[in-house]
């Protein structure tokens, strides 16, 4: 891990150096993809795909926990494109690695592109399960608090408030207001608004700014085989309302974008 981090940073370096050195015309023709939240890109036309990883912290009486996703989107014209998405949230609670919950979400995007820049607004429909039971278990059982210094045991407040945020099993619906910007030819910003109603009756609102690198303007291979190729790190703050947790859920992603 540290020799590809170690890598990363070097490739970002040169590419900096690069950007110094060459001048880039501000047209639409130097920006032929721009990127988009949730590891997604806009193309105009093609298919988008996007994996991502990181760490999700749901409150701060929660442990983390790990937490995966991909993402599918099909370009139907410059103007519209559709797509599906899955998450998966897991976590050593105990001594086992299980997964606790998954998200499963379907878009339709109306895109409005003006040469490097995208902004995109689209309904949402999800599919939430959980297994909650296994998730019970494990707080039950959890009393010993040695891992929490000087702390008070109240694992029934704990059990409550982390269980509150993973017990949205059933549909949901929402909009999602996306922006992204590619400021010069090797580097963008993202940022996306997300508002989700699930019928458990739980409202959920989530925030994601981002930045991003295009390894495919640095890399040969990538420049004349793929659409684009793009590295980002993402953010997303959370926040569930009518649930009686005042937290905010945060989580932190390294993500990967390809487009064919």
């Amino acid at each position: 891990m540290r020799s590809i981090a170690l890598w990363i940073c070097c490739m970002v370096l040169s590419a900096f150096a690069a950007e110094a050195a060459v001048a880039v015309p501000q047209d639409s023709a130097s920006f032929p993809t721009i990127p988009l939240p949730r590891q997604s890109a806009y193309l105009g036309k093609g298919i988008s795909v996007g994996v991502g990883g990181g760490v999700y912290k749901p409150s701060h009486d929660c442990d983390c926990l790990g937490v995966w996703q991909g993402q599918l989107e099909y370009y139907y014209s410059k103007w519209v494109s559709a797509g599906i998405d899955v998450h998966f949230f897991g976590g050593d609670l105990d001594s086992d690695v299980m997964v606790l919950y998954q998200r499963y979400r379907m878009d339709v995007r109306g895109h409005f592109q003006y040469k490097s820049f995208d902004v995109f607004l689209s309904p949402v429909l999800g599919l939430e399960t959980t297994d909650i039971d296994e998730f019970r278990d494990e707080w039950d059982n959890r009393d010993d608090e040695w891992w929490r210094p000087g702390h008070a045991k109240d694992s029934v407040k704990y059990l409550e408030d982390c269980e509150k945020l993973f017990k949205l099993d059933g549909f949901s619906g929402g909009v999602e207001l996306g922006v992204g910007w590619r400021f010069t030819r090797l580097f963008g910003v993202t940022g996306d608004f997300l508002y989700e109603y699930n019928f458990s009756g739980a409202h959920l609102l989530t925030l994601s700014p981002g930045f991003a690198f295009s390894l495919k303007d640095v890399w040969p291979w990538a420049n004349r085989t793929l659409a684009s190729l793009w590295i980002s790190v993402e953010a997303s703050f959370q926040r569930y309302f009518n649930r009686g947790v005042p937290d905010w859920a945060s989580t932190g992603f390294l993500g990967l974008q390809v487009g064919i």
